[in-house]
């Protein structure tokens, strides 16, 4: 697979980037920081740009360049005539329409090449993070400054720094952590890490973020996850007649995925400790009879979830949220009785999972104890 397990082709089309360019609403704002953090990440705004038509010009040419693959000084060449035209170039005077204040700056080569730098990096951060975090398995983010004398001492401390991508630094230090930050992230499988001979860092490093930078920059909608994974699966197994039918089954199940959404609340906020226990899913006849339960009620503990996701990491959140798709009838392999619980085997996603699942002793509770996935059969 390569060195990296994410990597990107520049003789084509950024999809992703483009479309996080195209999302954002373009805003009027007379300083960078009237709208705060993962406010920019729906917002284009360039401060001192006081003319909404301006705004929106100057963001289709940055969209047009990351289309292209323009280089700063190409776009630099073509957006100097509009920006004369607009009267938006050399010594000019702007005001702020809030305050009645009149202000004189410069927009030169400087200010023009900050704005390209801005919106095609954090652009590109977004589309990067997108796919690195689309990739399934255990994936681990490792962390790349540039050597060459202009990178920042504590941000040049951090290269070579390995960590899970669910770790929670990269909530507030994905890169660009800082004006004119060119560092970035790669994404590596564990045996990928283990190949190049990574070490994989337990201490967390402390927060290298500048203050403006200081937020989520990987633009997850973690709200719209569900609805793109599934798509996904749909896509790929659409390819294979064979799986005509799942896809159907699948297609139907979409309707559903509003409880999925549901679930990834409460299961965030049960990760949070805001919650001591939740309801996952609502266990299927077949499985209730085999657990000679009293009720259908599947539920996640805290205690449980914390543990659980530091021992399997290739199991994550959205794992736990589509329970209630994977514990059908049609999915279950096999239902192994212990002493303790229930082992239940099934498939679906072209995945294999394995839980384990405990009835109290007055039938009247079931609890998920664990939750395993791997791309081969369980034995």
């Amino acid at each position: 697979m390569g060195q990296s397990m994410v990597s990107f082709s520049f003789n084509l089309p950024p999809e992703t980037n483009i479309e996080v360019l195209k999302a954002k609403k373009p805003e009027l704002h007379f300083d960078y920081d009237e709208i705060i953090h993962e406010a920019h990440l729906k917002a284009f705004t360039i401060a001192k740009v006081t003319k909404l038509d301006l705004l929106s010009e100057i963001q289709n040419s940055l969209i047009q360049a990351q289309s292209e693959g323009k280089s700063f000084e190409v776009w630099k060449k073509d957006i100097t005539p509009m920006l004369a035209k607009k009267g938006w170039l050399g010594k000019v005077e702007v005001i702020n329409k809030k305050t009645g204040e009149i202000k004189r700056i410069n927009v030169n080569n400087t200010r023009l090449k900050r704005i390209y730098n801005t919106n095609m990096r954090t652009a590109n951060a977004q589309g990067r993070a997108k796919a690195q975090y689309a990739l399934e398995g255990e994936i681990y983010l490792r962390y790349i400054a540039l050597q060459d004398g202009l990178t920042r001492p504590n941000h040049l401390r951090m290269h070579g720094i390995t960590l899970h991508r669910d770790d929670p630094f990269w909530e507030k230090n994905y890169p660009p952590n800082g004006w004119n930050c060119r560092c970035v992230v790669r994404a590596y499988s564990k045996s990928e890490c283990e190949r190049q001979g990574f070490e994989i860092s337990n201490t967390p490093p402390l927060p290298i973020a500048d203050k403006d930078w200081s937020y989520d920059k990987r633009g997850l909608n973690k709200d719209e996850s569900l609805d793109s994974f599934l798509e996904s699966k749909i896509e790929r197994f659409g390819k294979e007649s064979t799986k005509s039918a799942f896809v159907e089954s699948l297609k139907e199940t979409q309707e559903n995925c509003k409880q999925a959404e549901k679930n990834y609340k409460n299961i965030k906020a049960l990760q949070e400790g805001k919650l001591e226990k939740i309801t996952l899913a609502k266990l299927p006849q077949k499985i209730m009879q085999k657990l000679r339960t009293k009720t259908d009620e599947l539920l996640l503990s805290h205690t449980t979830l914390q543990g659980h996701l530091q021992r399997h990491p290739e199991v994550n959140l959205l794992d736990y949220s589509l329970m209630p798709f994977l514990l059908q009838d049609a999915n279950i392999i096999d239902i192994q009785e212990t002493k303790e619980h229930h082992i239940l085997l099934f498939s679906r996603f072209g995945k294999h999972y394995r839980a384990a699942i405990k009835t109290t002793k007055d039938k009247n509770e079931n609890y998920l104890l664990s939750l395993v996935k791997r791309s081969s059969e369980f034995k």
